[in-house]
């Protein structure tokens, strides 16, 4: 008699933002939150912006975004206000569960396949939630274990709103988060996606 056996799963998934904490255990290699998009973010306008990129102490980071989203073109109002907002806040819980005092902010508006093959970061952890469009994929499982698959079978995907911490493989190199933006190139959709890094003292400007 034949036994299915089912994969472990090397993610924690919940519908709190004590979630996260997840990621300092050592079989947790990605620790989702569960949440719906910021509401009003629907409202943002995308046209002409663009992407943004900083490194900032955590203590001046609301002032320094607020800067970097009047450079990349973003308009003043209610929409702006709730993503910085929510920036500002992912940013704070994410510097607090990495113990760093400086991160880098990526807040990227995204048209093509970006990052299309499933990979691991180099980076200790990472931040990604997508505010609009679909959210990042991942495998699970087996497939988690080997980006090199070919053919992955357990593709998993967040959902617009969810927050997920990837640990990279200056954490782990055994079992890093395996991911992929999703394929969306000609099919006219987009996507704003935002990412953190923790950034040692020395990097930061």
């Amino acid at each position: 008699m034949s036994v299915d056996i089912k994969e472990r799963s090397i993610a924690l998934i919940a519908g709190n933002a004590e979630a996260l904490n997840a990621i300092r255990d050592e079989g947790t290699a990605i620790a989702i939150w569960e949440r719906s998009t910021p509401p009003g973010l629907s409202a943002l306008n995308l046209d002409g912006i663009f992407d943004v990129r900083f490194t900032a102490d955590v203590e001046k980071l609301s002032t320094t975004l607020d800067d970097a989203l009047d450079d990349a073109g973003h308009e003043r109002g209610d929409a702006r206000n709730i993503l910085h907002k929510d920036v500002l806040a992912l940013a704070n819980r994410f510097a607090k569960v990495m113990r760093s005092e400086f991160v880098e902010v990526r807040l990227e508006h995204v048209t093509t396949n970006a990052c299309r093959k499933f990979h691991a970061d180099y980076v200790t952890a990472r931040l990604i939630t997508t505010y609009l469009g679909q959210g990042t994929q991942w495998l699970d499982g087996d497939d988690a274990a080997d980006c090199d698959c070919g053919d992955p079978h357990n593709i998993q995907q967040m959902r617009a709103g969810d927050v997920a911490l990837f640990k990279g493989r200056l954490w782990s190199q055994d079992t890093p988060a395996i991911h992929r933006s999703p394929p969306i190139e000609g099919t006219g959709e987009e996507r704003l996606m935002l990412v953190i890094n923790p950034v040692q003292r020395s990097r930061a400007v």
